[in-house]
């Protein structure tokens, strides 16, 4: 794969190359048959100086644009889904500490996140409030020491495995949105906190998922970020690098599908055989590299918005949200059919491509989420337009 785009730092996209080449790919079945924690391949990937890339390089990041992310986390998510998914996680738990964190919170913990010698995770969904954030149960009352928290999350990435949490939970259930707040938890503190064991999952094994629990757990009121309320508007800010990591991850599912068909193909001569077969073989390959193409051009429009936009372009990252991770699927899922009776073969790793790709469609706002904020967007930009249509 090239990389045309001049928003791309060639040369963290070979650094990354390297790691995956040397770490993440030999081990990618093993982790994915095994369930395995892909710690040799984040640790890797820390290791170059790839740990988080989006933080600045003071704080142990590479500083780079979201386009270089993106591309990177692609071209992880191509080898092997599992270590795609920890590795953003990390991210994911430094984007909102480096965005609201106490100047103490950001020293302790993001160089420490970009170093690999700390796990991160975030908390946010419920098993009774995934996209309804407003109604959150998970609370955290006040008292004279601090807080006491009290609560459940599930489906959540590293949980078991996280050194430190960013966990959003609700001051007064009565005020919805308006008592999210959001804490800064360090695991070995912690006392009423428990994680459930890994769940068994269609695809993406390696990557922990897990359930949290907190009865009665006391955190000291240094653990808040921000103030009180202001969990909210750091969730959506949030959600929009975890969006973008996702919509890479499905551009990266469907290019490990298809570069598993066109391996298979080399090795049965099909390429070059002008027989019929081989021919409708081709055309196809032909026209699933170009969906990819323009998945990936998308993806790297949206990216270059994020870092040149005063405002984040919600409708523009729901949209390529939604549009990469159904890719994903629909590129992976012809590529099993294209290997014809090998299809299912493990070995080939097509299956695996799209066992991993269709969870993408889910987590960080399901696409039917995503599909309601790009309609609203829709319909505030008609009645926009038809208001200054009305004024002429």
């Amino acid at each position: 794969m090239t990389t045309p785009w001049a928003s791309v730092d060639t040369d963290v996209i070979d650094a990354v190359d390297s790691v995956i080449a040397q770490t993440i790919a030999p081990q990618a079945s093993t982790v994915d048959a095994a369930g395995e924690f892909p710690a040799a391949g984040v640790a890797g990937l820390a290791e170059a100086g790839l740990g988080i890339m989006l933080m600045g390089k003071s704080l142990g990041g590479t500083d780079t644009s979201t386009a270089t992310y993106a591309e990177a986390l692609s071209r992880i998510a191509s080898a092997c889904g599992s270590t795609s998914t920890v590795y953003m996680t990390q991210m994911h738990a430094a984007h909102p500490i480096h965005l609201q964190g106490s100047p103490e919170q950001i020293d302790r913990w993001i160089p420490a996140l970009c170093e690999g010698r700390a796990i991160g995770s975030i908390a946010l969904t419920e098993p009774g409030a995934g996209s309804d954030v407003g109604a959150m149960r998970t609370v955290a009352r006040r008292d004279s020491n601090g807080y006491v928290l009290n609560g459940e999350k599930t489906f959540i990435s590293n949980g078991d495995r996280a050194d430190v949490i960013v966990l959003f939970a609700t001051v007064d259930t009565a005020l919805g949105k308006g008592g999210v707040t959001a804490f800064l938890l360090d695991t070995a503190t912690l006392d009423g906190f428990t994680s459930g064991a890994p769940m068994k999952k269609l695809g993406q094994k390696g990557a922990s998922t897990v359930t949290l629990s907190f009865q009665d757990c006391r955190i000291p009121e240094a653990t808040r970020m921000g103030d009180e309320g202001q969990g909210y508007p750091l969730l959506l800010r949030s959600v929009t690098r975890s969006r973008i990591s996702a919509a890479a991850q499905g551009v990266g599912f469907a290019q490990g599908a298809f570069d598993a068909v066109v391996s298979w193909a080399i090795d049965h001569d099909l390429l070059s055989s002008k027989t019929a077969h081989a021919q409708d073989l081709q055309f196809e390959l032909a026209r699933l590299r170009g969906d990819i193409t323009a998945a990936r051009a998308m993806l790297m429009s949206v990216c270059d918005q994020v870092d040149h936009s005063d405002d984040e372009p919600v409708a523009e990252v729901s949209l390529v949200k939604m549009h990469c991770t159904a890719l994903g699927t629909t590129v992976a899922a012809r590529c099993v059919e294209l290997l014809g009776p090998d299809g299912d073969l493990v070995s080939l790793g097509a299956e695996r491509r799209l066992r991993d790709a269709k969870i993408a469609e889910i987590y960080d706002g399901t696409n039917q989420i995503q599909s309601m904020l790009v309609a609203r967007d829709i319909r505030l930009g008609a009645m926009h337009e038809a208001e200054v249509g009305g004024r002429g």
